[in-house]
């Protein structure tokens, strides 16, 4: 008997799969309980807009502030905005493993991480009690992940400098509930968010080492990339100029999300 083995990221898929499967099969009995298609409350008729924040984003690697705004232009609809507003942080190991080319004994100079993203839902909520409730979203989502690496040769005659990012946009749908925490602030949860994205990025590598020469250069960058899993074999070192650059090529890569956010309606 054999037996199979799942990588994290595709546990991860197929967990998600699995909820949104569940969540989205509880539908028909909550449309059930919709409310009339009028707005019951006066606070309903007058609190169309949301604004919010999402603190606990800082706590990722990635260290974005999250900041939402939302405009409920319909009784069972909204518009809902999320902008990740990147906090430096270090290059996550992993990816120095990955593309660093340094020497063991180099020194570090400088390690800068950011990542930022934007994301449009429309969202759709079962209650007609928009923005309040749980709701389907469909939404358009843009990602952009930027590094800075900069290392010292040990003889400290000159510095390796990596710099580039990867980037692409994304299409996906989330399920989520927003309650209130009083007249006006509310919480809001997308409990899962599925997407798939294309992606695609540019690396340079450049040297002020004088010892160096530009084609042994550009051979050790391609020895490194190309063991990168996946796409190494698809990547290419190119000379331009005095730099060494590698474009990586468009990948479709699944995407999960999720969101707590406190805000405030008015």
């Amino acid at each position: 008997m054999t037996s199979t083995t799942f990588c994290p990221s595709t546990r991860l898929l197929l967990t998600s799969l699995f909820l949104v499967g569940g969540l989205l099969a509880t539908v028909p009995a909550l449309a059930q309980y919709r409310r009339p298609a009028v707005r019951q409350t006066q606070n309903n008729t007058d609190q169309s807009f949301t604004v919010g924040l999402a603190p606990f984003s800082l706590l990722l690697h990635s260290g974005k502030l999250n900041l939402r705004g939302e405009w409920a232009y319909a009784d069972n609809k909204s518009v809902s905005v999320i902008i990740g507003v990147p906090r430096p942080t270090k290059v996550p190991g992993g990816i120095v493993n990955q593309i660093d080319i340094a020497a063991d004994n180099a020194d570090l100079v400088s390690n800068r991480y950011t990542s930022y993203g934007i994301i449009v839902e429309n969202r759709f909520y079962l209650g007609h009690r928009a923005p309040g409730g749980f709701y389907l979203a469909p939404y358009a989502r843009y990602n952009h992940i930027g590094i800075k690496r900069t290392t010292k040769n040990a003889e400290n005659t000159g510095e390796t400098v990596i710099k580039g990012g990867v980037g692409g946009l994304g299409l996906g749908g989330a399920i989520g509930a927003q309650v209130k925490l009083g007249e006006h602030f509310t919480l809001d949860a997308t409990f899962v968010g599925i997407d798939f994205k294309a992606l695609r990025g540019t690396l340079t590598y450049s040297t002020t080492d004088p010892q160096n020469d530009i084609n042994a250069f550009r051979d050790k960058v391609q020895e490194t990339v190309g063991d990168i899993p996946i796409i190494g074999d698809r990547l290419a070192a190119q000379i331009e100029g005095n730099e060494v650059k590698v474009h990586t090529p468009r990948v479709l890569l699944p995407g999960y999300r999720f969101n707590l956010t406190v805000g405030y309606t008015f």
